[in-house]
């Protein structure tokens, strides 16, 4: 991997390819909002400059609304260029995606009411068979071990609690059809993508787990009371199932009694926190081992607030 400083001055020289790699690390990876512009600035130079990646870069970030309004006539017309440039992700992200009917796209499947404490819904058919084979297939050679967030530390960390494996989606894993799951889920659960943390696809192989464990953040906990303080409480989980070739591997509620498992492109909400914002007990859940087979989990974490002074979100599946 090239060293930032030699990006750096082969971008001075005008290496359009230099460009775009050294726009991706900064936008994918930002240590400030000036640093994520700066390379978004740069992808968009290189798009400019006729760059095929670069340009599908950029459709997904106006897909996103990263740094600027979420523009959906922009990513389409960035992705259709893309295709045009030869990029292959850009033109099979097309053929998935059809026309760009966005209306048609972000409509959600009636919710079905699962439970009311604790509060789950479920979206039957939330997600095509297609979409979900492409996040699986996408993100496949992007998996590694997953963490837990530590809840003294405040930091992720291996834990033999959760011995599988996980992706984070940041710019650099993102597309205009994952960014489609995203929108769809913000329709679904009546909450803006401003107070969603990064997603997660999760995958489990045979005998792999998440044992008992909620995703709320437990006040007394100083990790935990540092995150609450920065980025609030995380009120909703929504997952979506992106396969269903396997047997076990249920999402199981054992203080509720409650188990689901769902086909591929079903999806899941629920409410890790009561009306009155109070972390729900009833919440812990387990993600079972597979008997047979592979699980793969889109998991989207929903806060309730932006970063900065609490507004008072609430989830209203």
């Amino acid at each position: 991997m090239d060293s930032t400083g030699d990006l750096e001055r082969r971008a001075a020289r005008g290496d359009v390819e230099a460009r775009f790699a050294l726009g991706a690390r900064l936008a994918a990876h930002p240590d400030s909002p000036s640093a994520f512009a700066r390379g978004a600035a740069m992808i968009a130079e290189a798009a400019e400059g006729g760059h095929a990646a670069a340009t599908a870069m950029l459709a997904t970030i106006e897909a996103i609304g990263a740094n600027r309004a979420q523009d959906w006539g922009k990513a389409f017309a960035l992705l259709r260029r893309a295709a045009g440039l030869g990029s292959p992700e850009a033109g099979a992200q097309l053929r998935l995606l059809g026309e760009g009917d966005v209306a048609a796209l972000l409509r959600v499947p009636e919710r079905v009411a699962y439970s009311e404490r604790p509060r789950l819904r479920v979206f039957p058919g939330f997600a095509s068979a297609a979409e979900c084979r492409w996040v699986t297939a996408k993100l496949r050679p992007r998996l590694a071990p997953a963490l837990v967030y530590d809840g003294e530390s405040g930091v992720g960390r291996l834990d033999p609690s959760r011995d599988s494996s996980a992706v984070e989606l940041r710019l650099e894993e993102m597309d205009v059809v994952i960014e489609v799951l995203r929108a769809r889920i913000a329709a679904a659960t009546g909450l803006p993508e401003a107070i969603f943390e990064v997603p997660q696809v999760m995958h489990y192989s045979v005998g792999q787990q998440f044992t008992p464990h909620h995703d709320f953040f437990d006040p007394a906990l100083p990790g935990h009371r540092a995150d609450l303080a920065r980025r609030g409480q995380r009120i909703g989980t929504f997952l979506i199932y992106l396969n269903d070739d396997f047997e076990g591997g249920e999402t199981d509620f054992p203080k509720a009694g409650l188990s689901y498992r769902g086909g591929i492109g079903d999806a899941l909400f629920f409410a890790n926190v009561l009306p009155d914002g109070r972390p729900d007990p009833l919440t812990l859940h387990w993600g079972k081992p597979p008997t047979r087979g592979e699980k793969w989990i889109f998991s989207q974490w929903i806060r309730d607030r932006v970063p900065g002074p609490p507004q008072g979100s609430r989830p209203s599946p």
